[in-house]
């Protein structure tokens, strides 16, 4: 299975948090505090709260803080078995970045201490240190993640009683498969089987932020986002404690989707407050883990605010955050010279803004750095770039088609497909600036489908039909109603 967050994590640890933060973040005005319990039967009420925050982490996917409250508790309770198999699975369960070398000696190591004290373990608990054990014995990565989701599977088809592992039995399916589609895009069957533990999840615990979480991913990727809007609604309604951002800015991946971009910038604006909280109270495992993902909660509300033209406001929100955030804005707003003059922006920013600048030595270096390892869609929009300066329409139009091929069947990226130079709303425009509305039309179409409610493409809708003569008064008011921009667009901001 494609996971399109990996490139994004590996790119942005380099955020910073300011030096002064408030240490609680800002909460919705109606919140219910989130919810997290796994109920072990004769613990003390201390190291229940430690098991059920160190849960709370694991599905707000900061591992790292969720190894510490295991820790604890395990502290408190060496013979505490849920707590062993809460270390191993905190190298497991992030779908985004579901093994490491270090994890795995961490996860072999938490296993081999659960065998010393499963004494009064009960038979669940054995079965979840059985099952992970798999996870971490010999094999390939794809052997071992299989070998823990089928045994977590063979118990529950007959044990649905408990939220949580039927939770945690869904995300160990997710990571042991490469495609919940089949050949005519329907759910396979463990994508049905995931769903099915969720949606009985739900029914047993209808807080669970867990079974919400994944529930999320799995619509996304079955292309039924819009199922998945309660989900984003119950993330979005809570109220979280620091280090657990990545649950608020979960609700945004269906906002994107369904094309509510104030919500999108609302809640991502949350998460990133509760970033700035955890990172003030020290730089803990937990705090260098969300280092991973705090960029990417940044990047929600910019492209958030791009879209919708409060270009202002994502300039502000942008000026303490990393040079990579920064450079993706700048690039969004055509911003050429700024991008340049950014120390640490990538390499294909660089190549954009050098080759729209018409510093084509620059831009032809840096397309050997930005096509590395990925050349299609990289390349073809430098190339588009260095062709719309060189006045070449057809050639533009031709590069921008060589990446919409490459990225028209994808589902919407996290949020969009390369935002900060967007693939679709540039081949509209190349298209526009070669004389072919009508085929300008047709991807503006088509874009809206994938995007909904995204004013860039409902201008671009709009000047596609006007150059055909034809009727452009419905997309013109979509647009003027989307658009919160201080000027009109213009096709040049387009791409």
């Amino acid at each position: 299975m494609i996971r399109r967050l990996v490139p994004l994590l590996g790119a942005v640890l380099l955020g910073v948090a300011p030096s002064t933060a408030p240490t609680t973040p800002p909460q919705p005005a109606t919140a219910q505090p989130a919810h997290a319990h796994w109920a072990v039967q004769g613990l003390d009420d201390a190291t229940q709260r430690l098991v059920d925050r160190g849960v709370m982490m694991l599905y707000a996917f900061d591992v790292g803080e969720a190894r510490v409250a295991f820790g604890a508790a395990l502290d408190r309770d060496p013979d505490l078995a849920l707590a062993y198999w809460g270390e191993a699975e905190a190298d497991t369960i992030d779908i985004n970045e579901p093994r490491t070398d270090v994890g795995d000696k961490r996860g072999a190591d938490a296993v081999a201490a659960a065998r010393k004290h499963l004494g009064h373990a009960s038979e669940q608990d054995r079965m979840l240190i059985d099952a992970i054990a798999k996870r971490y014995s010999p094999g390939t990565r794809h052997e071992r993640f299989a070998r823990y989701a089928d045994a977590l599977s063979a118990w529950t088809k007959t044990h649905r009683d408990d939220a949580n592992v039927l939770t945690v039995a869904a995300y160990a399916i997710w990571n042991a498969e490469d495609a919940l589609l089949d050949g005519n895009d329907a759910p396979t069957a463990k994508a049905k089987e995931m769903l099915a533990d969720l949606d009985a999840a739900l029914v047993l615990d209808p807080l669970n932020l867990g079974a919400h979480h994944l529930r999320i991913h799995l619509l996304e990727e079955l292309r039924r986002s819009a199922e998945a809007v309660p989900d984003a609604a119950a993330l979005a309604s809570y109220g979280y404690p620091p280090g657990t951002s990545h649950l608020p800015h979960m609700a945004g991946h269906i906002w994107s989707r369904v094309g509510d971009y104030a919500q999108l910038v609302d809640d991502n604006e949350r998460a990133c407050a509760n970033d700035e909280a955890w990172f003030a109270q020290g730089d803990g495992p937990g705090q260098k883990y969300m280092r991973l993902y705090h960029d990417h909660d940044v990047d929600f509300v910019l492209y958030g605010l791009t879209t919708v033209g409060r270009n202002d406001e994502a300039v502000a929100f942008a000026k303490n955050e990393s040079t990579m955030m920064r450079g993706m804005l700048d690039l969004r707003l055509h911003d050429d010279r700024a991008v340049l003059a950014l120390q640490g922006a990538g390499p294909l920013q660089r190549a954009i803004a050098a080759a729209r600048s018409g510093d084509t030595a620059t831009a032809k270096s840096e397309r050997a750095n930005a096509t590395a390892s990925d050349a299609t869609v990289p390349g073809a929009l430098i190339d588009a770039a260095l062709a719309q300066h060189a006045g070449h329409a057809q050639e533009r139009a031709a590069a921008y088609a060589r990446a919409y091929d490459a990225t028209k069947s994808d589902l919407p990226g996290d949020p969009k497909n390369w935002w900060s130079s967007p693939v679709g709303e540039g081949y509209g425009a190349a298209l526009l600036a070669a004389g072919e509305p009508a085929k300008a039309e047709t991807v503006f179409a088509a874009e809206l489908k994938r995007f909904p409610n995204d004013p860039h493409l409902e201008f671009g809708l709009a000047e596609a039909l006007k150059a055909q003569g034809k009727d452009d008064a419905a997309a013109r008011a979509t647009y003027r109603l989307h658009w919160k921009g201080a000027h009109d667009l213009t096709l040049a901001e387009l791409g």
